[in-house]
This record gives C-alpha cells, sequence and structure tokens, in this order.
C-alpha cells in the first residue's frame, strides 16, 4: 500500500509544489490547510492549484492544538514548509517557524512516524542571529532531538521572491539593496519539492539545494528587464539607509522589522547552495511574463 505523507504548509509557495510531487511519486497526500478552498486555487509566481492531487484534506490550525487531534492518525511520513513569508496575522517567527513545527515533531514523535522533512534556510551560520533563523533552526533543534529519522533542506531561496524583480521591472524600476553584488543561485519551487520527495526517500541527514544559475542580485534584476525587452532601470538603496529603516520598522512592529533585516542582510551575504534544481531563472521570468500578457486584457 502506497505510504501516507502529511503535507504541512500545503497552501504555501513551496507547499503546493510538494503536494503535487509527492502524490506523482505514488504517495497518498494528507494536506493539512486552514482552508480546503486554497487547496483549488493556483498561488501567485507559478504555484500550482493542488486539490486533484490531494487525498485527504484536515482542516486545523497549526498555532490551535485543539483543532488538530487526530492529525498524525495513519500517518507514515511528515514534511513540513510551515514559516512566515508574507502573512499578516500578526503571528510571530517564533510562533510559527518554531513552536509550531516543534508542535508537529512532538505529534509525528508520539505517533511513531518513520520520518520528518522539514524545510530551513541556507547559510544559517552567517545569518544565525537573525530572529527568523533562529526560529527555524530551534525547530531543527527539536527535529534533531527527538530521535526521529528526518532530513533538513536547506534552499539557497525561493523563485517566488525573484518573482518580485519582474513585478518590479514591469513598472520601470527595480530597487536593490546595497550594490547587489552578492551571488546566489536561488530554485524553482517545483525543482525544490522533488528535493524534498528525494530527500524523504534518502538517507541524508541534511540537503542544500540552489538553483543551476548562480548570479548576482544586480544580473537578476537586469535578467527581469531583459525579458520583458526593457531597458534596465536599477536604483541601489543604501544600506545605512536600509538599516535604519530595520529600526523604523521594527519600533512599529516587529514581526515586520525582523523580516526587513532578513531582506536587507540577504543583501550583504552570499548566498550559493549546491546546484539541483534544472529551471533556469530566464525560463521562469519568460513563464511569468507570458502569463502576465495573456491574463491582460486588450485595449
Amino acid at each position: 500500500m502506497a505510504k501516507t505523507v502529511l503535507v504541512a504548509g500545503s497552501t504555501g509557495y513551496l507547499g503546493k509544489f510538494a503536494v503535487r510531487a509527492f502524490n506523482q511519486r505514488g504517495y497518498r497526500v494528507r494536506a493539512l490547510t486552514r482552508s480546503e478552498e486554497r487547496l483549488a486555487e493556483a498561488g501567485p509566481f507559478t504555484a500550482p492549484a493542488v486539490a486533484e492531487f490531494v487525498d485527504e484534506v484536515f482542516v486545523g490550525e497549526i498555532t490551535k492544538p485543539n483543532t488538530l487531534d487526530g492529525l498524525m492518525d495513519g500517518v507514515d511520513l511528515v514534511f513540513s514548509s510551515v514559516g512566515i513569508s508574507r502573512q499578516r496575522d500578526g503571528l510571530t517567527f517564533e510562533q510559527i517557524d518554531h513552536q509550531a513545527n516543534r508542535l508537529l515533531v512532538d505529534l509525528a514523535k508520539r505517533a511513531g512516524v518513520e520520518k520528518f522533512v522539514y524545510v530551513s534556510l541556507w547559510g544559517q551560520a552567517e545569518i544565525g542571529h537573525l530572529e527568523i533563523v533562529r526560529a527555524h533552526e530551534k525547530a531543527v533543534a527539536a527535529l534533531e532531538d527527538s530521535g526521529l529519522p528526518h532530513c533538513i533542506v536547506r534552499p539557497s531561496g525561493y523563485f517566488s521572491d525573484m518573482g518580485v524583480l519582474l513585478d518590479m521591472a514591469r513598472k520601470g524600476r527595480s530597487f536593490l539593496v546595497g550594490a547587489g553584488e552578492n551571488q546566489f543561485n536561488p530554485i524553482h519551487g517545483a525543482d525544490l519539492a522533488e528535493v524534498c520527495v528525494d530527500a524523504m526517500e534518502s538517507n541524508e541527514p541534511e540537503l542544500g539545494a540552489g538553483g543551476p544559475d548562480t548570479m548576482t542580485q544586480r544580473q537578476a534584476a537586469e535578467l527581469a528587464f531583459d525579458v520583458l525587452g526593457q531597458p534596465a532601470k536599477i536604483v541601489v538603496l543604501p544600506m545605512w539607509l536600509m538599516r535604519g529603516g530595520v529600526r523604523l520598522i521594527r519600533l512599529l512592529n516587529t514581526q515586520f522589522g525582523d523580516l526587513f533585516e532578513f531582506i536587507v542582510t540577504a543583501g550583504e551575504i552570499d548566498g550559493v547552495a549546491p546546484s539541483i534544481g534544472k529551471t533556469t531563472l530566464r525560463s521562469y521570468f519568460e513563464e511569468l511574463a507570458a502569463d502576465q500578457t495573456e491574463h491582460t486584457p486588450n485595449p
């Protein structure tokens, strides 16, 4: 019989691709979600609708343990890409990235699942002082201490973040934090999902995952303009200004301040993981551009 994998974070960018990838590899998929309707909706930046790939829907909120009774019943494997990205519900990295994932680990251990795959971040040693990284690494530590067979997947960056570059290029101007000379190799969600399924089937305790293109942030921004056939107009936001912005935003909203600090710090350091993904950034930008053209009404 096919094994059942619980996918937590099933309506997020990576989670949608993971649902599809696990299904297509022959697993039974139980999707944990707050909204069953969102499984039937395509997400932004090419994330697919996945209702057809889900065998069981479990409606619950990962921050509310009383809604999770029976979540692990019959589950063989657990995959989690749960984490704050663009939520505006007031919850913190500590509450979601750490405590919610720790709850999943505890429930999985109690149920005796066979393996747990968790998605954290690449380059944690260099950015370990950031709140988002601390929260993720607390979850990693909880998983390692649990005794459960596991694998930590560490992507260097998501193509969904690169979609923002194309959005800015469409509007005629791209903004970079710092000079934009740091190198990175983000990975497409579909490619990363395949890595995550491979992680479930391998004996590796940790896997780094990047895309095929290593480039600077400036080069990525220029590529977005090139795909659109427009001259590159790039505005550099100096680091001193952005660090001041972090302090100001944190005074107004701690969560957004922490997230903004992560974005600013990412503009200073390299983030190149092992090249595993196959989808190029150019082909991704071309797909996004074509999709935008298709959905633009004729004058």
